[in-house]
């Protein structure tokens, strides 16, 4: 199957959320993230990185996403990344609000989650030799405390995903705050489900 080239339409990406401050940082500094959540209860796509490329996130469960490129709004870019990484194609997302900025422990990076939900099918699959695997899991793992876990020479407090992927650090973060931001969101709408 041929997939179209990237084309965000600006006529669904909602930018005027994104505040300018802050454009001085270099892009290298800056990254986007999609959270797009699905269903009831709600889940959330995530791609596994690699295990077979050496690296600080080496099979880390993360969000799609990645750098800022310059002239490129964090919108623009998360859309763009999860395109590359996970094959979603942007036109059938809608982008719901973009969430407070996060900074990652490794690398200072400052990263902008947005937070989308599906507008048409989605046929997810790895897409570039960065990730291996892309799923939806459901937030309901939240509900059992982090355990200890060694990853990439250091031990981190997370979750062990299918297929050996880690939850933890900023992907943890944003995931913590989601639930009470989708409750008053009207996305995932009986308590009981999230």
């Amino acid at each position: 199957m041929t997939r179209p080239a990237f084309d965000p339409s600006p006529a669904e990406v909602r930018l005027s959320q994104w505040s300018v401050e802050g454009c001085a940082v270099s892009a290298r500094r800056r990254a986007a993230v999609l959270v797009l959540v699905w269903g009831e209860p709600p889940r959330v796509l995530l791609v596994r990185k690699s295990c077979s490329v050496e690296g600080p996130w080496r099979c880390h469960a993360a969000f799609p996403g990645g750098h800022v490129r310059l002239g490129e709004s964090p919108v623009e870019a998360a859309l763009r990344e999860a395109w590359e990484e996970a094959w979603v194609y942007p036109r059938a997302v809608r982008v719901v609000e973009v969430l407070p900025e996060e900074t990652t422990k490794i690398g200072e990076i400052r990263v902008v989650p947005v937070l989308a939900v599906p507008s048409g099918p989605l046929c997810t699959l790895p897409r570039s030799r960065e990730v291996d695997q892309v799923f939806w899991h459901g937030l309901d793992i939240l509900e059992a405390p982090p355990s200890r876990i060694k990853i990439s020479g250091r031990v981190v407090l997370g979750y062990r995903l299918r297929g050996g992927a880690v939850l933890w650090g900023l992907t943890l973060r944003i995931l913590r705050g989601l639930r009470p931001r989708l409750l008053r969101l009207g996305l995932g709408a009986s308590r009981g489900s999230l």
